[in-house]
C-alpha cells in the first residue's frame, strides 16, 4: 500500500490522505482502479473518526484507492462567519486533486464516487448536486466540472432543511444566512449521477425522509439509485461492526450491497462474498 496526502487543498483549509494500492505488485489486480473520496460525518462540527479510516480500508480491502477528507468545520472556526461554501471547495478541491494525479495514483478519473455519513452525507451529496452551481463557481474554479463525482453514496445523510432538518448541521454550516442552498433535494436534476443511498427507519438525530425525499428526488429526475430503509439501528452505526460502534449485522449488508453497486456502475471487477 502507498499513502498519500496532501495537507492543504485550499487556502482555507481542507486536507487529504489516500490509501493506493501497489501496481506494480505481481501478485494483486494491475489494472486501473476506482477511487472512493470518504467523508466522515459530525454536524459540521466535529469529524468522526469511525467514518474516517475504517472505512476506507474496507473498500480498500476490495480494490479500490479510498482518500479520506477532513474539511472545516465550526468547531476549529471560532468567531468566523458561517462555514457556507468552505466544505464543498474542500471536497470539489480533493476530487480534481484525485483527477489530476489520477495517471501517478492509478486511478480512474472517470471513476471518483464521494461516499458520506450524516453531515458527511451532506457534503457528499452536495458534491453530486452542487458542483456547478452558480455560488460554488464564483469563489471556486471547478475546472470545468472536474469536481463532479461519478456516483455518491449516502449513510444516513443529511439533505433537507425545514421541518425533517439536521437542525445542528444546518446552523453550523449556514448561521443565519439564508439555509436554501443547502437543501439538496430542490437542486437535483439531469447533472446529478447516481447514488446509493440507505438509513435506518428508527435514526433518532437525522430523520429518515432525508433519504426517502432524496431518493424521491432522484426518481423525479430520471437518477439510476439504489435504496435501503432498515428497519432498526440508530444514528451512526457506520460499518454496522464493534470496531465503527456496534455490532449490527443486518444493517452492515448495506456494505457489500454498495460494493456490488459501484462494481455494476463502474465494471470493477470484486469479490461476490
Amino acid at each position: 500500500m502507498k499513502k498519500v496526502y496532501i495537507p492543504q487543498l485550499t487556502p482555507h483549509g481542507g486536507t487529504l490522505t489516500g490509501y493506493l494500492h501497489d501496481p506494480d505488485d505481481i501478485y494483486i489486480f494491475r489494472g486501473i482502479r476506482p477511487g472512493i473520496l470518504v467523508i466522515p460525518g459530525g454536524g459540521y462540527q466535529k469529524l468522526a473518526g469511525r467514518e474516517k479510516d475504517p472505512v476506507a480500508f474496507e473498500y480498500f480491502a476490495e480494490g479500490f484507492n479510498t482518500f479520506v477528507l477532513e474539511y472545516s468545520i465550526q468547531e476549529y472556526a471560532p468567531g468566523l462567519e458561517p462555514l457556507g461554501l468552505k466544505p464543498l471547495k474542500e471536497a470539489s478541491a480533493a476530487i480534481i486533486a484525485i483527477r489530476e494525479n489520477a495517471a501517478d495514483w492509478n486511478t480512474n478519473p472517470n471513476q471518483i464516487a464521494a461516499l458520506g455519513f450524516s453531515a458527511g452525507g451532506h457534503l457528499a451529496a452536495s458534491c453530486a448536486t452542487l458542483w456547478d452551481c452558480e455560488e460554488l463557481k464564483k469563489e471556486f474554479d471547478t475546472r470545468g466540472g472536474m469536481n463532479r463525482p461519478d456516483a455518491a453514496i449516502l449513510g444516513y445523510a443529511v439533505t433537507l432543511t425545514g421541518e425533517f432538518e439536521h437542525e445542528g448541521s444546518i446552523r453550523n454550516l449556514a448561521g443565519d444566512g439564508d439555509p436554501s442552498l443547502y437543501n439538496l433535494v430542490e437542486h437535483i436534476g439531469s447533472h446529478t449521477p447516481p447514488v446509493f443511498l440507505w438509513t435506518t427507519a428508527t435514526d433518532e438525530l437525522v430523520p429518515p425522509e432525508n433519504t426517502l425525499m432524496f431518493a424521491r428526488g432522484l426518481q423525479a429526475n430520471h437518477i439510476p439509485y439504489e435504496l435501503h430503509i432498515y428497519p432498526h439501528g440508530r444514528h451512526g452505526l457506520t460499518l454496522g461492526k464493534m470496531e465503527t460502534n456496534e455490532d449490527h449485522p443486518h444493517l452492515a449488508t448495506w456494505v457489500g450491497l454498495s460494493k456490488m453497486w459501484l462494481s455494476e456502475l463502474f465494471e470493477f471487477p470484486i469479490s461476490r462474498s
